[in-house]
């Protein structure tokens, strides 16, 4: 199975009056992954009373997988489109967040190893001298 593919929900993810049960997933965009982290941060007083911006890996994580979902489909054929709410991802059953956890992770794992496997940009020879002056 491809990580493409709609991932098959046991106990399904009930959203209104509707059970869906098919959630297709895909990697982030830019926007997606900096409001993610931005949702994340929150301001607290330090005990001087300076606020400070503390960031939760709890809520960033769970702001990226509910942007990761892109589409719901129901077994009578409804779709959805995500993101999916934070409210409606904590009713999922554990057995099926894992799932949904262990995909997005794969998904992220294949992301990165395209970026690097592109090695970034070819910055040999881009007007560098032998001796670093750039000459």
């Amino acid at each position: 199975e491809s990580l493409m593919d709609p991932l098959i929900l046991t106990d399904g993810m009930q959203i209104g009056e509707r059970l869906y049960t098919r959630l297709t997933m895909a990697p982030l965009n830019a926007g997606e992954a900096i409001d993610a982290a931005t949702a994340g941060e929150m301001v607290r007083f330090a005990p001087d009373g300076e606020p400070v911006i503390v960031t939760s890996p709890t809520i960033v994580s769970t702001e990226r997988l509910r942007r990761q979902v892109k589409q719901l489909e129901s077994d009578d054929g409804k779709v959805m489109q995500g993101p999916i709410q934070i409210v409606d991802l904590r009713k999922m059953s554990e057995g099926d967040y894992r799932k949904l956890v262990e995909r997005a992770d794969q998904i992220d794992a294949l992301y990165l190893q395209r970026e690097s496997d592109k090695g970034g940009r070819d910055e040999a020879g881009a007007g560098e001298g032998a001796d670093g002056t750039g000459a």
